[in-house]
């Protein structure tokens, strides 16, 4: 275990890098030194560049393995205080994280059962921070909620209309003598 933990610290040293970052910072690490170093982007092409090149090819091939990845939880102050497991999609499934109860941001947690990834715990009140982070479901409920107010102000106005409408129908439309007489006879047929 000892050889293997001194295999992944020096694979880091090979990047310049302290030990423990993430893939993200191995990755861009990676990229920005391979550059020099390159064959087809290199100015010195001599052995030592070449082994320079290979050991950092191996030091990225462990690294993949080995180089935890992040990724953010964000959960309330109520749930922070409480701690518990929570079910987080990590990568490309899910796994279960053990929130420790009165967590803070920027605490890190291991998921149960994957060592690679490390989760990083935010803490944010939806009350006061509800503006930052709109979620699925709050775009969804705001998006109803706009429609169905659009769909009230255009019956409201359809009422308006309708009864301008039926105001002008009143005045200036007069029945016919078949209906007035078809509603006299409806009325008496009532009364009796």
């Amino acid at each position: 275990m000892a050889q293997k933990h001194d295999a992944i610290l020096a694979a880091y040293r090979v990047f310049g890098l302290e030990g423990d970052e993430d893939f993200d910072t191995v990755r861009s690490a990676f990229r920005r030194l391979v550059k020099a170093v390159h064959p087809d982007t290199a100015t010195d092409s001599s052995k030592e560049t070449l082994a320079r090149l290979q050991r950092m090819l191996k030091a990225y091939e462990v690294l993949r393995v080995y180089a935890p990845r992040f990724h953010e939880l964000v959960i309330t102050p109520e749930e922070a205080r409480a701690g518990g497991l929570r079910t987080v999609t990590v990568g490309d499934r899910s796994t279960m994280v053990r929130v420790p109860p009165y967590a803070k941001t920027g605490a890190v947690v291991v998921p149960v059962g994957d060592s690679n990834w490390r989760v990083r715990i935010v803490v944010r009140d939806i009350t006061v921070d509800g503006g930052l982070e709109v979620g699925k479901a709050e775009r969804e409920a705001r998006e109803r909620k706009r429609r169905e107010l659009e769909e009230m102000k255009a019956r409201e106005a359809a009422d308006e209309s309708a009864g301008l409408l039926k105001a002008f129908c009143d005045m200036f439309v007069k029945s016919s003598p078949a209906s007035r007489l078809a509603n006299w006879v409806r009325k008496g047929r009532n009364a009796a």
